[in-house]
Formats: C-alpha cells, structure tokens, sequence
C-alpha cells in the first residue's frame, strides 16, 4: 500500500507538474493570443477613428457649406443695403439740385424716378425763416435772410426689400447784395488810370478778377476780396507790365500784389500771413472754394429791370410808364402839386393856371419828358424822362403812392420808363426812409445827390454820373467847354456795362459810372455799393477812353451803405449751402 501509496504520490505529482506546465503553456498561448488579437484590434480601431474623421469632416464640410450661403446671403444682403443707400443718397442729391432749381419760387419737390427702386419717403420741408448774420463759411459777417431745409430720402430696392434712409440739411442763403462793395456777374476789371483807392465793403465777383492799375498809377484795396474764378496782376485785353496793388491783409497792413492764379501753389500762399506774400484770408478765388452766388434774374437779360415777377416794377408803389403815373393798383396817379410860392398880389395862393396874368402855372409837375442833350460816347442826341425828386416830395399823391407799396414790399421803391432816357435831378436831398429808382432804360443822375446818405439806390441798364457844372447846351461841344466841378453822390449803383472784347476795354469798375465831363482835378466822392449783373441793352456804346469824351476824376470811392439800414428794394442774391449729410441706421 505504501508501493502503491507511494507509486499513487508520485503520479499525482507529474500530473501537477504537467498541469502546471499546461498552464503555462496556456499562459504562453494567451499572450501569443494577444500579440495574435492586437493587429486585428488597430485595424478596428483605425476604421473607427476614420468614420470619427469622416463625421467632423462632414460636420465641418456641412457648417462650411452652411457659412457660405450665409456669407453669401450676407453678401447679398450687404450689397443690396448699399445699392438702397446709393439710391436713397442720390434721392437727396436730386432733392437738393430741384431746391435750387426751383427757389425763389415755392420749391414742390417730388421723389424721383429711380428704375428698381421704390421711394417710401421723400420730402423737402423747410423749417421758418430768419434774418441773422452768416457765422461760417465765406459769407461769414454777412446778413442773409437763411431758411433751412430738411431732405430725406427712404428707397427700397423692388427685388430684395432693403431699404436705407439718408437726410441731408440744407441752408437756403438770401444775401442782400448791396452788402458788397462790389459785386460783378461776369469779369471785373480794376485797372485806373489814375490813383485809385476802394475803402470798406466786400469786393465779388462770378467770374475772373483783373488789377493792375495803368501807367504810373495804384490801386490800392481795403476790402475782402472773392473771384469764383481766377484773380490775376495783370489786365485782360493786352499784354502789360504789372503795376502796383496795394491789399489789405487781415491784420490791416497793405501788401503789395506779387502773386495771382497763375502762381504755382496759388491757394496756399494766397492765404499766408507776413512775411508770406499772402493776405492771411482776405483774398480768395475758387481754388479757396469760392463758388458763384446765384442772380436775381437770368444771366445777361434785364429782367430785374423788366416788368415780370421779381422785377423792380412788381415792388414799386409808384410807376411811371411814358409819362403816365399809377399806383401799384394801376390807378391814375396826379404828380402836380400846388407850389405855395405862387401867390397872387394879396398873397393868396393861386391854384388854377392864369388866374392872375402874367404868373407861372402854379401845377407843378415832377415829371417832365422834353428835354434833351448830346450824349459824346453814344453819339447821339437824346431826349430824357426828366424826374425832379425834391418836386416829388412835394407831390402828396407822389409820396402816397410810394408809402402804399405792393403787399410784402418795402415803401419808397418807384419804377420809371420812357422811350428814350431817363435823368434824375434836385436829388441832393431824400424824403426820410430813402428812395429807390428803377428803369429798363439809360439812367443819367445830375448833381449831387443824397448828400445825407440816406437808404438809396438807382437801377438802370448804364449809369452816368453828370456833375454839378453840367449844362444841356454844352453836351454836343469839345471836351474844353464840358468842365465838371466836384460831385458828390451817395447811393447804391446797379447797372450795365460794356465787355472787354478784344482789345476794347470795358473801362472798369472805375468807369462803371459813365463820365461825360472834362473831370481833371475835380473829385467825384462816392459813396454806395456797385453792382454790374448785365451788358447794357441800350446804351451801347463802347468805353471811349479819355480825352475826347471825358477826363477822369479823382476818385474818392467807398462802401457807404449802412448794413442794418439798405436801401428799399434791395434784391438779393442766393448761396446754398449744404450743412449736414447723414445716414440713418
């Protein structure tokens, strides 16, 4: 038993060690199982990685995907916001160039056509009119009546409904023009033949300004100066050597004129301060951004001086047509008056013509329309309108007339017209508010004339100034027999001139008042505002130069008008200026 015990021991123990074996053996055969399994496994999990891969892929493609078309409905968006701003810009730009188009009438501006596009809004709405001083910009210093207008514009493209909206404010300026010294629609020529100096009140013009004074003579300016064109040191109808200008800066130092328009860099030095040869901002033209200040009536025609709306006729109280006076109604106007120096040898005052024999007509008429006189630069003999203005202030139904002006107007505007000319005389003194005179035709102003310096202006297609020496009979005979003596005339001027054509000299700004006379070492004082917006329709006749017609004066000339007081009447001209743009979000 103990063989077969110990035999039975023996074989349990093999067996254990041959299982013991076999474990390790499975053991072994696990981990070649697992080095086995392991590249199965990689290739799983590359596939999984890969569809992991494949699905950001796609959600990364499908949000791509998904950014582009919003981008691109962005886009599309965006572009059809700017064409509706575009269109809505333009809408304003449009309501801007009708506003000027259409003032001084009521402006009715309606929304414009745009194809493709529809406008929800548009309007041009003026908020009430003030009178103050203009506080920027060229003008700054100057009174003008200012409206503001508001425009907005709402456009919507039909295709896609955007929509923009965009407001522009804009400022209607109504600069009353005898505000300036002087003020020209076309070309402005300052070239005297003799010392000339221009004191106080701005000096404008809507064209090109000429200075250079002739031979030895200065011209010397103390006055802002503006050119919607070009300012040149030199004359327009020939070739001349540069003489002296003397302007004023803006500390109020006189600087001599060395450069103009043609100078390189023109709008920079113009504009310097000493020692520049600029005038520190009392010169400039348009490359300082001047621009043209629109008329009172069309350009080159009279219509100011016509009949139509807006002419001086419509803002008269008293008319007086071919002899025939009328109130602003058309009513019949009596100009006579009784004289009460016509007395009878009691000392009663005689009325009706030849109640005592031997005696004057006591009717005295202001008007009369017989006389004549030989005019040397038209050549011609012609027959003048002639209105007595200290008669006229004597003629109550004259005077009543002229305070009962058309609705809206300023009393003491008269109009006058004849076939011929038309000669104002006796006006050394005006009835109190002033006096201003009109006509389409020839205006001839002898003798003194407002020397109070009251309100006061003359119209008419040329002007000339006759002095107190002047004598009918002397017109037609040599210059010797034309002496004038020293004048003095203080009103605002606007009237006609003759073009500098060629070599024909207009005559200037100095020869705006025409001269008859033999003027040597006499003084013509001025004092008044010059204003040159047509050629002369009638009084055609070209600058004669001196000599023949007429020798000039010494030219004691200024800005005399009184700003807060301007002479009834005073038309204006028209700045319109943008003030602010903006785009509504």
């Amino acid at each position: 038993m103990n063989r077969m015990g110990d035999c039975n021991s023996g074989s349990r123990t093999g067996d254990l060690k041959d299982l013991i074996k076999g474990r390790q053996v499975q053991t072994l055969d696990l981990r070649v199982l697992r080095r086995t399994v392991r590249p199965g496994n990689d290739h799983g999990m590359v596939l999984i990685v890969v569809l992991i891969l494949l699905a950001i892929l796609s959600l990364i493609g499908l949000a791509a995907n998904r950014n582009a078309v919003v981008d691109t409905a962005i886009a599309s968006n965006h572009a059809a916001s700017l064409r509706a701003f575009h269109a809505a810009e333009a809408g304003t730009e449009y309501g801007f160039n009708r506003l000027r188009y259409l003032l001084p009438s009521t402006p009715i501006v309606t929304a414009p056509t745009i194809a493709g596009f529809t406008f929800d809004t548009f309007s041009v709405a003026a908020q009430p009119p003030s009178t103050i001083a203009v506080l920027t910009g060229t003008w700054a210093g100057l009174t003008a009546v200012l409206t503001t207008y508001n425009i907005t514009s709402t456009a919507r493209e039909n295709t896609s409904n955007a929509t923009a909206t965009v407001t522009m404010q804009v400022q209607d300026q109504l600069i009353p023009v005898f505000q300036f010294g002087i003020f020209y629609q076309n070309d402005l020529e300052m070239l005297p033949g003799a010392n000339m100096t221009f004191t106080g009140g701005r000096i404008h013009t809507n064209s090109n300004l000429y200075m250079n004074p002739d031979g030895s003579a200065t011209l010397s300016v103390d006055s802002k100066i503006t050119s919607a064109n070009n300012i040149y040191h030199r004359r327009e109808d020939r070739t001349s050597t540069q003489n002296p200008v003397q302007i004023k800066d803006a500390g109020g130092t006189y600087r001599s004129m060395t450069i103009d328009s043609d100078t390189a860099n023109w709008a920079t030095l113009s504009q310097s301060t000493s020692p520049g040869p600029g005038w520190g901002g009392t010169v400039k033209s348009k490359d300082n951004g001047v621009t043209g200040l629109n008329l009172p009536e069309p350009t080159g025609t009279l219509d100011i001086l016509g009949q139509g709306d807006g002419s001086m006729y419509q803002k008269s109280g008293l008319r007086i047509l071919n002899g025939t006076a009328t109130n602003k109604d058309g009513a019949t106007v009596n100009l006579k008056y009784r004289d009460n120096n016509y007395k009878d040898s009691h000392g009663n005052l005689i009325w009706d013509p030849g109640t005592t024999p031997g005696t004057s007509n006591p009717n005295v008429n202001p008007l009369t329309t017989t006389d004549t006189f030989y005019d040397q630069r038209e050549q011609k003999t012609v027959t003048v309108a002639e209105l007595d203005i200290a008669k006229l202030q004597n003629s109550t139904n004259a005077m009543a007339a002229l305070n009962n002006p058309p609705s809206g107007q300023d009393a003491h505007v008269m109009y006058i017209s004849s076939s011929d000319s038309v000669r104002l005389v006796n006006g050394s003194t005006l009835p109190d508010g002033g006096l201003t005179i009109a006509s389409n035709r020839p205006v001839y102003v002898e003798g003194d004339y407002n020397v109070a310096n009251k309100p006061a202006a003359v119209f008419g297609d040329a002007l000339t100034v006759l002095s107190n020496a002047w004598d009918d009979t002397h017109g037609a005979q040599a210059l010797s027999s034309r002496v004038a003596s020293s004048t003095t005339v203080n009103a605002a001027f606007m009237t006609g001139n003759k073009n500098t054509t060629g070599s024909q000299y207009s005559g200037g700004v100095e020869n705006l008042m025409r001269f008859l006379e033999d003027w040597s070492g006499k003084t013509m004082t001025y004092a008044g505002s010059l204003v040159c917006l047509w050629q002369s329709q009638y009084a055609t006749g070209n600058w004669p130069g001196t000599g023949t017609v007429y020798n000039p004066p010494t030219r004691n000339w200024s800005y005399g008008i009184d700003m807060n007081h301007l002479p009834p009447g005073t038309p204006c001209v028209r700045n319109i200026n943008r003030l602010m743009w903006r785009h509504v979000t």
